[in-house]
């Protein structure tokens, strides 16, 4: 697999939600013309926000630089697959393309067994998705993430 920069920023930015203690989830938001208008991670432990996910956060963020909702032109860049809640937030600020690297096949929305969109297609119509990018690298955090939480259980359970 060729190098992608733009993924290696997001790895990059889930690595230090780790080191937070944030479930390590990065992502950047990038204009057609290259500039990089976000770059966020989880903060739900930070911010006391059930609703703070990397893919939220930097959505708030891009439409803060951009003084605007829409984010027409715009490519997301996330280490894991969005949740239904953040893909809802994708859709709705019109991002035209999703990239991104680890399926999550207990909250994913497109590979969950508890996915709500019968017909993915059609809710996703204007937004070009990808998946399954720097898998091993990704899972890797992931799982040391999870396994050093065990070790050092301290009440807050993700």
């Amino acid at each position: 697999m060729t190098k992608d920069e733009n993924m290696e920023l997001a790895i990059k930015e889930a690595r230090k939600a780790a080191q937070r203690d944030e479930i390590p989830v990065g992502a950047i938001i990038k204009e057609t013309s290259g500039k990089i208008i976000a770059i966020e991670s989880n903060k739900t432990i930070e911010l006391c926000d059930p609703t703070a996910h990397a893919e939220i956060n930097a959505i708030r963020h891009a439409c803060r630089e951009r003084k605007q909702v829409y984010l027409y032109d715009c490519t997301m860049y996330v280490t894991l697959e969005p949740c239904m809640m953040c893909l809802a937030a994708i859709v709705n600020s019109r991002i035209e393309k999703l990239i991104y690297g680890l399926p999550s096949p207990k909250y994913g929305a497109f590979s969950s067994n508890y996915s709500t969109c019968q017909n993915m297609e059609r809710f996703v119509k204007n937004t070009e998705v990808y998946g399954g990018f720097y898998q091993l690298e990704i899972s890797r955090i992931m799982k040391d993430f999870f396994k050093d939480k065990r070790e050092r259980f301290d009440g807050n359970r993700y």
